[in-house]
């Protein structure tokens, strides 16, 4: 175990169980334990790295309009996967697209 990272949980005639811990989208892909018996054997896991999405930053164009006038608001999350869905709200009511 050459990554710090990897501590080994359990060693037994059946068993080889070790821990990841701070794990990063890095550490995402396939992991293959291998049994080293004649033929030699192995079993695949493949492991998935999910991150939560940042708090949403919102940048208005505009703080103060006139009535009448057009805006833009943009909502951002940030490195989020699988990637957020955004949703604008005024209210209890989704905005959609159309005007």
């Amino acid at each position: 175990l050459k990554d710090a990272r990897f501590q080994l949980v359990n060693f037994s005639d059946n068993e080889l169980r070790v821990s990841l811990s701070n794990v990063s989208l890095s550490d995402e892909g396939r992991y293959v334990c291998q049994l080293y018996t004649d033929p030699p054997q192995e079993a695949y896991a493949d492991i998935t790295v999910l991150i939560p999405p940042g708090n949403p930053i919102i940048e208005a164009k505009d703080e103060v309009l006139s009535e009448g006038n057009e805006t833009e608001m943009t909502c951002t999350a940030m490195s989020s996967k699988p990637a957020a869905t955004i949703r604008w709200m005024k209210g209890d009511k989704e905005l959609t697209g159309g005007r």
